[in-house]
């Protein structure tokens, strides 16, 4: 089967997020995935208020960088036209799903601590636009939730540090809907120090798991976002 096929295409991304990467593809990642982060993604968070002022759901826009954007989208142009549209690439989509499920979708959201259970996602596709990969997929809240005199916290990020998830600059956090009397304030990672940031570059792309002590750094490397309503 030809390496440029839809088929091995999908195959390769759903390795890609889960880590399980043989050594013939990961010969042909792109050198940027080779070190760890693997992956680089610009995120947008938007946290929905029904119309009682209640939280119902939760949208991740994942822009992920030009070098995994370039090797995801190879063999999803179905038509040969040198567009993709948001059908051709809906199943990569379906893999990005997929994977992420074993993951929490990289999201945990908490109300003054406790833990805020998630449905299965919706209205999920990717678009590719001025040469980037950006994937929109929606979480709503198992039930709708009163944050009003309480702390909403939203965090968005891979523990794990196989991709290197960071709040964009512009537009960040997003509070839609019925929002009033809410404010969000936005907390980024640090910076890693250069030795850290060398021990991780040596990890390969077939490797999740990271040692005890980078993993207790990677695991602080937290974006959040923090909600309170009067």
């Amino acid at each position: 089967m030809n390496d440029n096929s839809p088929n091995v295409r999908t195959h390769a991304c759903l390795l890609v997020w889960v880590a399980l990467l043989s050594t013939a593809i990961v010969s042909i990642l792109p050198q940027s995935a080779m070190a760890h982060p693997h992956i680089l993604i610009d995120a947008h968070t938007e946290i929905m208020f029904n119309a009682a002022g209640q939280v119902s759901e939760v949208t991740n826009v994942w822009d992920f960088d030009d070098a995994f954007s370039a090797f995801a989208i190879q063999g999803y142009d179905a038509n040969d036209d040198g567009l993709l549209t948001r059908q051709e690439l809906q199943p990569l989509a379906e893999v990005n799903l997929k994977s992420l499920s074993d993951y929490n979708y990289f999201t945990r959201l908490t109300i003054d601590g406790t833990a805020v259970p998630l449905g299965n996602p919706r209205s999920y596709f990717d678009v590719f636009k001025n040469e980037k990969l950006t994937l929109q997929f929606t979480l709503p809240l198992a039930k709708p939730l009163n944050v009003h005199g309480r702390t909403l916290q939203v965090e968005v990020y891979d523990p794990a540090y196989f991709a290197a998830i960071t709040f964009a600059n512009e537009h960040p956090v997003q509070l839609l809907g019925n929002s009033a009397g809410c404010d969000s304030i936005v907390h980024r990672p640090e910076q890693l120090d250069p030795g850290t940031v060398a021990r991780l570059a040596v990890i390969p792309a077939d490797q999740r798991t990271l040692p005890p002590d980078l993993f207790a750094i990677t695991n602080k490397l937290v974006n959040a976002t923090r909600v309170t309503c009067k």
